[in-house]
């Protein structure tokens, strides 16, 4: 009789490079007194809520950190194992869930099935130079967190490719309209944030004068990430490319009026004109339109943050559990 197969879900540690939207200060405040505490990461999250999910249906997952880091910064149940301690467990019948940019993390593990799970697509163009393919690193599979990026890795790659789309736990992201301040808007300082500020000069100067524009940066807990959503009026999505981009849809859920751009992503939940005011990625102009209408047009500002909430309640955690028992039960 064959063991359960279990789910080894590998998780790089940080890079030491200077991403593209840190300041050389913050930098070096990261890499030299950022401890181990790991930043947040929309990907790690997704990674953890698996393996949450799965072991609360008796189906054993493994968080496994290559590297010396702690994740704390959200809460999970899932406790993290090291590369050496994951290399004595696993055996050829389990599975190994490796990061789409780092395929040659999975080569010292023994199991027979090893999937990349694509969280961005632009990242698998990172890791696939020379026209390799992950057929060519050995994977069995592939497992995307969108139908945008299934399609995307259809001609691309011969594998079979099954989706888990993210969920976000409604219960802690909701709207709370009490704590919502008028012309207050949020984005994220990480990836373009010069669109954002470029959009911002293209700005009427009274509106520049009166709402409030909050840069958040990337060191603050999910519980606090909730506060700035729901405080928020508008969420400006400034990130891409996107596989998925959770972002706009935490936004959204906690009742958010969202516009910017979806990365690819997105599309499927930020629906121009219904859902969110979109931009093509990188149009400034185009941008910088949309927010001074969500600034000055409380019409469409509202119907798109009621549209907004009941997109977001298609997202659910039930709805992703579902989808990654399917995907479990197919091994």
């Amino acid at each position: 009789m064959s063991k359960p197969t279990r789910f080894f879900y590998l998780i790089p540690a940080l890079s030491k490079k200077r991403f593209s939207y840190e300041s050389r200060w913050t930098h070096i405040k990261r890499v030299l007194f950022g401890g181990k505490r790991q930043v947040p990461s929309g990907g790690v999250k997704i990674i953890y809520q698996h393996c949450d999910l799965l072991n609360k249906n008796g189906i054993q997952a493994f968080p496994v950190h290559l590297g010396d880091f702690v994740i704390d910064w959200f809460a999970h149940q899932s406790n993290s194992i090291t590369t050496d301690k994951a290399i004595s467990l696993i055996n050829e019948n389990d599975v190994v869930i490796c990061p789409e940019v780092i395929p040659r993390a999975a080569d010292i593990f023994k199991c027979r099935r090893k999937i990349a799970f694509v969280q961005n697509w632009f990242l698998t163009e990172i890791a696939m130079k020379q026209d390799k393919s992950y057929e060519d690193f050995g994977f069995y599979g592939i497992l995307a967190c969108s139908n945008y990026i299934k399609e995307y890795m259809s001609t691309r790659s011969r594998l079979e490719c099954k989706v888990v789309t993210n969920g976000i736990d409604l219960n802690l992201f909701r709207p709370a309209p009490e704590k919502r301040i008028n012309m207050r808007v949020l984005c994220f300082n990480r990836r373009n944030i010069d669109n954002f500020r470029d959009a911002r000069k293209l700005l009427p100067d009274i509106l520049n004068k009166s709402a409030e524009f909050i840069e958040l940066e990337n060191k603050y807990s999910q519980n606090q990430v909730i506060e700035f959503y729901q405080s928020s009026d508008i969420f400006a999505a400034i990130g891409y490319p996107e596989g998925f981009a959770l972002p706009p849809i935490e936004a959204m859920a906690c009742g958010c009026s969202v516009i910017g751009f979806t990365g690819g992503g997105a599309k499927e939940f930020m629906i121009d004109k219904e859902t969110a005011l979109v931009s093509p990625d990188g149009n400034v102009k185009s941008f910088a339109q949309n927010l001074e209408i969500v600034l000055t047009d409380n019409e469409i500002k509202e119907k798109i943050r009621v549209a907004g909430i009941n997109k977001s309640k298609e997202y659910s955690l039930k709805r992703m559990e579902h989808e990654l028992l399917a995907f479990a039960d197919s091994f």
